[in-house]
């Protein structure tokens, strides 16, 4: 039914569908404006409502002057672009702006999610010489109402080593509204999608698609406003399985390196990279691959080097919810409902959930083993959601890696691959 759906979906016209995901949009942002328990959404949602509805009117007026007068594809492309580009500036440049000033002056009310403050702590951390990890944390994020380096001092840090080098601006005497760290976010993200897009050779309309999951729509707009650290992972992701896709393992391997090196949740889609085929010529493709993946050791024994016992209590119990602090991430899905219901149960229903997860990828991937990047973006969006749906800490917003995997799966769809004899035929 679902697949039913997506097809009828894709073959409606490129403006209805603009004018679903727009209308989506701002159904949500409302939604935000009434419902969101955070002051930052709450504003990104009173900020963004107007733009993605003047979106959706825009685009019926260029759907109905469309069927009256036949535009070409080249001015209905155009048309759509600046539809684009306008709602990236009034639904996430100006919020992400005044957030980021709201924050710095201290202005009433949070300006930013948890994780923000988290991460800048374990940036000065790093600064010092020390490491991002503490041996005895003994508070969880909170939403930041400023830029003060006491905010967040003693919270767990719940990520691989790398994710601190976005705390490092904050370290230095930057205004700090530079020093945030959500400004690191959005120039790594942005500049490793709008590469990985570049170097695809899918249809223009396809990549503007992309780009509105990834960009303008929520998806992407609202993580990026209020604190998207999972945005440079996916952009790197990204990145990486393009360059399978064009046959260059170890560059791929590289970024999948760096997108390990910030989250585990770019783990599962780097493993499943090395099994997109058993074609004999791919066996060196798989092995520079791995030796680029391979980068990511020095890393991640760089937060065991000093305290393994931190480490683990940081990056593994903690997000597991097997620490006395318990994570603040929670969400109405399957996994968090199942560890509330039976509270003395919780790590024996946690690994009960790993390993009924672990077991639906596992058969999945045997049914349907990936054949190009394509298919290994379909098999990480269908693992990720399973892994979202069945954690026992979780939040809405993790579904953020399925959703724009799914996507970029439809832009990697139909891409020929270089075979040998095509390269021989092309030298002979």
């Amino acid at each position: 039914m679902a697949v039913s759906l997506w097809r009828g979906i894709c073959g409606l016209p490129n403006l209805i569908q603009d004018l679903i995901v727009y209308t989506l949009a701002a159904l949500f942002a409302g939604l935000n404006i009434v419902y969101a328990g955070t002051a930052d959404y709450r504003e990104w949602g009173t900020l963004a409502l107007v733009p993605y509805l003047g979106a959706a009117a825009v685009t019926v007026v260029l759907y109905l002057v469309h069927r009256r007068h036949s535009f070409s594809m080249t001015f209905l492309r155009r048309a759509r672009l600046s539809v684009l580009v306008m709602l990236g500036i009034a639904a996430v440049l100006v919020p992400l702006l005044s957030e980021l000033s709201w924050r710095a002056t201290a202005t009433q009310n949070a300006h930013a999610q948890p994780e923000v403050a988290v991460i800048e702590r374990a940036g000065d951390r790093i600064a010092l010489g020390q490491s991002p990890y503490l041996v005895h944390p003994s508070t969880v994020g909170v939403s930041p109402a400023n830029d003060a380096h006491n905010v967040d001092q003693l919270s767990f840090f719940p990520y691989l080593p790398g994710m601190a080098v976005f705390g490092l601006l904050n370290a230095t005497s930057v205004p700090p509204e530079i020093g945030d760290a959500r400004v690191l976010f959005a120039l790594v993200a942005l500049a490793a999608f709008f590469v990985a897009l570049s170097l695809t050779r899918a249809p223009p309309e396809r990549k503007i698609r992309a780009t509105q999951f990834f960009v303008a729509l929520p998806v992407g707009a609202l993580p990026m406003v209020t604190g998207g650290d999972d945005l440079p992972v996916i952009a790197l992701v990204l990145l990486s399985l393009v360059l399978l896709q064009r046959r260059q393992g170890f560059a791929s391997g590289i970024l999948a390196a760096l997108a390990c090196s910030l989250k585990f949740t770019a783990w599962p889609i780097a493993l499943v990279a090395l099994l997109i085929s058993d074609r004999e010529e791919d066996s060196t493709l798989a092995r520079s691959y791995l030796l680029g993946l391979s980068f990511v050791i020095p890393v991640v024994l760089f937060g065991l080097y000093g305290n393994v016992h931190a480490f683990f209590e940081n990056v593994v119990r903690f997000p597991l919810g097997l620490t006395k602090v318990r994570s603040p991430a929670a969400s109405p899905l399957l996994g968090q409902f199942l560890v509330s219901a039976f509270p003395h149960a919780r790590r024996l229903v946690t690994l009960l959930l790993a390993v009924v997860g672990l077991a639906i990828v596992v058969f999945t991937l045997v049914l349907h083993r990936p054949k190009d990047a394509a298919g290994v973006a379909r098999l990480s969006a269908f693992a990720l959601c399973v892994a979202t749906v069945l954690a026992p800490a979780t939040r809405f917003g993790y579904l953020i890696y399925p959703t724009v995997l799914f996507v970029w799966s439809y832009v990697l769809t139909g891409y020929r691959r270089p075979h040998l004899d095509d390269r021989r035929a092309a030298a002979g």
